[in-house]
């Protein structure tokens, strides 16, 4: 399993064999030898990819809408659960490249500090650390099986990074699953205890404390430490009132069309607690992919009779553009960022800011947890002040009670999480698992937890359902294949 793969540098290197590219310093501009050159590199720990538009291909939030006004490889090879070919941006190549760069930035930076020492580069060591954590843990949520106590030890994982590269091969293996999570636990929680928000700039595009608990949150919930996701989650909200703390689609939804784009992504958003910028195409082609979400889905998620348990309509605001050319949904999420090649270049690269961790996401955890918990009373709370931002017409009045939770989501196909839930346990999980579907639409989110709880995925051709696809719970293809470059050099390939 061991193989001799230069993981993190770019592709240019890792074909031409470069040994001068390793006497240059990590970033190319400056010595590392305090704490401010150190955190200009740390912006780099942060993957400058997205996973956005191939996840969201794979979940069932995409269908095949038969008409493309733009076509992609890396989307439709996803839609079929295939190896993507594809290795460029929005891509699954591009995001494992993206994240091997990352924590070489991480670290080069940790290397930097051992030798600087010293207390006052604690908080860089915290960032550093943390940023590995998170790095590693979306690769192992991507290119791997869900964790499962059970069977994480013999499962495929990826490989966990901790030193700096001084030649151009290393031996490397894939750790299992159950090996990589206990590497990005111990990372996290130092990183915690150490990060320093007084030190950044734009704390938004940091690991502040408060974003570094909402990332242990996710952690600990796709691990099942339901009394961690909760302890970690309240350090996020704090004593204040939690519905204040959360993105408000009703006002966000009265915002004209070129607003509300710029505002879902801004850093002045409340809710947001971690942007990256990421090179891709998102924001101009998204809705225009022949496989993606349609007006079906959108019926079935925002438009139908009952779509949420409080019985009032979403506050969220979908729109058609250019019907004549197919099927193109979109909610505006992302604002295009365009960075010309040159001073008089026509052409150039397309960015977005993309929210990795936000209050919203936090609040979902703790409902989860709450229900595993069966603290019912407080997970009531946080669903009512979850439709409170997002539902028309709310009014205390109308806020939702247990029963109301089991009775709705009592015809739900089962949820087929590692641990076991009783019926009520599991429609407030259901509910939790719903909300967060029709929340990050668009976003990519809803494949982790197609993978977390087994949920069966049925893809087929436009017209001809007949020819259905089903990707069953612990298909293999749950596990994106890694790159064919990191095969090519001897890494284990997952199982087809």
């Amino acid at each position: 399993m061991k193989v001799r793969y230069y993981i993190f540098i770019s592709a240019a290197v890792l074909l031409s064999g470069c040994n001068d590219f390793l006497d240059k310093v990590p970033d190319n501009r400056t010595e590392l030898d305090n704490a401010k050159t150190i955190s200009e590199l740390l912006v780099s720990a942060y993957p400058n990819r997205a996973y956005v538009e191939f996840c969201e291909a794979m979940s069932d939030n995409a269908e095949d809408k038969g008409v493309a006004i733009q076509s992609d490889r890396a989307v439709e090879e996803s839609f079929k659960w295939k190896d993507v070919s594809y290795t460029l941006q929005d891509s699954p190549t591009g995001y494992w490249s993206s994240c091997y760069e990352a924590i070489a930035a991480a670290n080069h930076a940790l290397e930097a500090l051992d030798k600087l020492g010293g207390m006052d580069t604690q908080a860089q060591r915290g960032e550093a650390l943390v940023a590995r954590a998170y790095c590693h843990f979306m690769l192992v949520n991507i290119f791997a099986q869900h964790y499962d106590p059970a069977t994480a030890d013999k499962d495929l994982g990826v490989p966990y990074v901790t030193e700096p590269e001084t030649v151009v091969l290393k031996d490397y293996k894939r750790e299992s699953v159950a090996k990589v999570y206990e590497l990005i636990e111990q990372d996290l929680k130092e990183g915690l205890s150490l990060i320093q928000d007084h030190t950044y700039t734009v704390p938004k595009y940091h690991f502040t404390k408060a974003a570094a608990h909402a990332f242990a949150s996710r952690f600990y919930l796709y691990k099942g430490d339901w009394d961690k996701v909760i302890e970690h989650a309240n350090a996020v909200f704090g004593t204040g009132d939690v519905a204040s703390q959360l993105r408000d689609w009703i006002t966000h939804g009265q915002l004209s069309t070129s607003v509300r784009e710029k505002e879902y992504t801004s850093a002045e958003q409340p809710s947001i607690l971690l942007l990256a910028s990421s090179l891709t195409k998102i924001a101009r082609y998204q809705e225009f992919y022949r496989y993606g979400f349609n007006s079906s889905l959108e019926s079935k998620l925002f438009r139908s009779a009952k779509v949420n348990a409080i019985g009032l309509p979403w506050a969220y605001v979908l729109e058609k553009w250019q019907a004549d050319k197919g099927d193109p949904i979109t909610m505006l999420k992302w604002k295009e960022y365009f960075q010309q090649i040159g001073i008089n270049a026509t052409t150039g690269y397309l960015y977005a800011m993309i929210p990795i961790l936000t209050k919203d996401e936090v609040l979902l955890n703790r409902i989860e947890a709450y229900a595993m918990k069966k603290r019912y009373t407080e997970a009531l709370a946080d669903i009512n002040a979850f439709y409170s931002k997002r539902t028309l017409s709310y009014d205390v009045s109308k806020n939702v009670k247990a029963e109301d939770i089991t009775k709705f989501y009592a015809d739900y196909a089962p949820l087929n999480p590692f641990y076991e839930m009783d019926t009520e346990q599991a429609a407030f999980v259901q509910c939790a698992v719903e909300l967060r579907r029709v929340e990050f639409v668009m976003e990519g989110m809803r494949w982790f937890d197609v993978k977390r709880f087994g949920i069966e995925i049925v893809h087929y051709p436009y017209g001809m359902p007949s020819q259905k696809d089903v990707l069953v719970k612990r298909d293999l293809r749950r596990a994106v294949q890694v790159p064919s470059d990191a095969i090519a050099y001897g890494l284990t390939p997952n199982p087809r």
